[in-house]
């Protein structure tokens, strides 16, 4: 088990932890986590994106002469997986504040407390209090011997007097190599939606705007044909956003990414809304943000009307509307029979339970995505394939170690 300061690329301050087959490299700057690398006959896999478009210099963000091809300073930095709070979309205002893109954590640089190391866990504590909002932030990275996974916890504090509305998510993206055509997408979602008319995909997208369905495998289009969602295509030129609702009556939610001819899987799993403890906060969402080649503008072209040059697939979980920000949400309550947003009291504090975890599987296990994930006890969860065959996989299911940091 190894925690140790790095200089990532772009010569940027981060955090590795690790053991023999689990590496994760955290960035101080917004929190972001270009690396959950999972090692499989010899090889490491990198299931995080890591955009060619991604600011490397080293040089700090510069307004006037980097806003003009990047726009915004997530997209100067953006990779891989970062808490989204208290926005979850576009900058905007709201109320008295400036809402930057996904909210102050994916904007400003964490402090670090403080990493270590024993034979059994490696992990990394970090802070981050908003200049602009009342909102405070304490995170804990945590990977443990023998498993797979990379564990986190969001504590969230409203410092200010008054109830603060906010949105939360994980916003996680993943890329090649282990992104490709013929990937598997699975969930226990039982109801979906697009976002209707007057979003950031109106002229990128193809699905048919405000449309509800109970499957990801059957999707309107805008022409009236319909499309399988769960099997990654590959480049199509199309850049789109799918949510599907955690079922209210789950203990876990999950979703995962297979690649059948890397036998590799990717998955994010949380509490269910069905065993939140009080003081934990609940993510009531699976976002899909597709973005298989749709944008061609910069800074994912080279030149606007040149080629989209990114292949990415967003698998992210929040509690929010669609992408569409905090003042949306505020306005539109709830979908697909969730809430859009949360409430937080003034001098208290609430906290999220999160795990993405990247692991190899054996034969032909999953070659077809996986039907159903349960947690067995605190340490194991099973995963289930559509032929009535599982696998166990040692995981902190129950978050036990987290809780105990």
């Amino acid at each position: 088990m190894k925690a140790q300061r790095v200089i990532h690329n772009g010569f940027r301050d981060s955090v590795e932890l690790s053991h023999e087959s689990l590496k994760v490299v955290i960035n101080a700057d917004k929190g972001m986590v270009p690396e959950l690398c999972s090692k499989k006959d010899d090889s490491w896999y990198n299931a995080h994106w890591q955009p060619i478009f991604r600011a490397n210099s080293g040089i700090a963000w510069d307004e006037t002469l980097h806003a003009p091809f990047w726009k915004v300073p997530l997209l100067y930095d953006i990779a891989g997986n970062f808490p989204c709070c208290p926005n979850f979309g576009p900058d905007h205002t709201f109320g008295s504040y400036e809402l930057p893109p996904h909210g102050h954590t994916s904007l400003l640089t964490w402090d670090l407390l403080g990493s270590a190391a024993d034979e059994q866990q490696a992990g990394a504590s970090w802070s981050l209090q908003s200049p602009d909002h009342p909102f405070s932030y304490k995170k804990h990275d945590l990977i443990c011997k023998g498993e797979h996974s990379h564990y986190t916890s969001l504590t969230i504090t409203n410092r200010g007097n008054t109830t603060e509305p906010y949105n939360c998510g994980w916003h996680n993206t993943i890329g090649a190599p282990f992104l490709e055509s013929g990937c598997i997408i699975s969930n226990n979602a039982r109801r979906f939606a697009v976002p209707e008319v007057g979003t950031e995909f109106d002229t990128t997208g193809r699905l048919a705007f405000g449309s509800e369905t109970d499957t990801m495998k059957r999707v309107e289009t805008r022409t009236g044909e319909y499309v399988d969602l769960s099997v990654v295509p590959g480049r199509n030129g199309y850049t789109d956003f799918l949510v599907g609702a955690v079922p209210e009556d789950c203990s876990l939610g999950w979703s995962t990414v297979v690649n059948p001819r890397k036998r590799l899987m990717y998955l994010t799993y949380f509490t269910g809304p069905n065993a939140v403890k009080e003081g934990e906060m609940p993510l009531y969402f699976y976002n899909y943000w597709m973005n298989y080649g749709g944008r061609p503008f910069q800074p994912w072209a080279a030149y606007e009307g040149g080629t989209d040059n990114s292949f990415c697939l967003g698998t992210e979980n929040s509690v929010s509307r669609f992408a569409n920000g905090l003042k949306d949400s505020v306005e539109n309550p709830t979908l697909l029979g969730h809430p859009t947003h949360l409430d937080l009291a003034p001098q208290s504090s609430i906290t999220l339970n999160y795990a993405t975890a990247f692991l190899p599987y054996e034969g032909a296990l999953f070659d077809d995505g996986v039907k159903h994930i349960e947690a067995e006890d605190e340490d194991t969860l099973i995963i289930h394939n559509h032929h009535g065959a599982h696998m166990r996989v040692q995981s902190q299911a129950g978050f036990k170690a987290l809780r105990e940091v």
